[in-house]
């Protein structure tokens, strides 16, 4: 059996790129300068001018110039000491079935590997999946993203046939940007969606975990590192 899951609002609450901003903007007060490069580009984007991908290559600049083994232990304590205390139980107690099952697990996320792939070690899934991102010895200001690019949407289905998945039993998602994903699973379990997403995948599973969190306040937060 094969059994597929998305990272961000499905394994935690909220988003790990957030997440980690927020992790590096504490710890490195002065970092914050990066608003200054972030807000022109946000509203880049806002305005259709830029794509997602460039965003999210551009989001990264809170890391710029930082030495890769810094980055590096960064990383690992960010997992260790964030992401691993804020899982959300029943989603988890459905991976340790998987994995007391013997099934091949998959953790398939659109954020930066830098961090995802220590989660997929952490958590013991079988492989792992993240958005590939370049990181020489100093962070760049946009770090490259190889093709076919940011991982989401049809791009997830590219990489999982790179490791020979191109049907899966079961997929576990919070968005309906993994829509072209759970088209590859013969069940959907859905983590707290949206009424509309849930209502565009009929029969799927439904999982609602207590979130904890006021979206708003929790992105200003992080892009602010308070």
């Amino acid at each position: 059996m094969t059994a597929l899951f998305d990272m961000d609002g499905t394994l935690f609450p909220g988003d790990s790129q957030l997440r980690f901003a927020r992790w590096i903007l504490r710890r490195h007060g002065w970092r914050r300068l990066y608003l200054f490069w972030l807000l022109p580009m946000g509203l880049l984007r806002a305005l259709h001018l830029i794509n997602t991908q460039t965003m999210k290559r551009a989001f990264l600049a809170y890391a710029w110039r930082m030495k890769r083994s810094q980055l590096e232990a960064e990383c690992a304590q960010f997992v260790q000491q964030e992401i691993l205390h804020c899982l959300y139980p029943p989603v988890v107690d459905r991976l340790r079935a998987h994995q007391a099952a013997g099934d091949t697990t998959v953790l398939c996320s659109a954020s930066p590997d830098w961090w995802t792939r220590l989660v997929g070690q952490a958590l013991g899934f079988t492989h792992t999946i993240g958005t590939p991102t370049a990181l020489a010895d100093r962070v760049e200001l946009m770090p490259a993203i190889p093709a076919p690019g940011n991982n989401k949407g049809a791009n997830k289905l590219i990489r999982l046939a790179a490791i020979g998945i191109t049907q899966a039993d079961i997929g576990y998602t919070d968005s309906a940007a993994d829509l072209p994903m759970l088209s590859i699973c013969r069940k959907a379990v859905l983590v707290n969606p949206k009424a509309a997403f849930a209502a565009s995948v009929p029969g799927a599973e439904i999982l609602t975990p207590a979130k904890g969190l006021r979206p708003l306040t929790f992105t200003l937060g992080c892009l602010l590192g308070i």
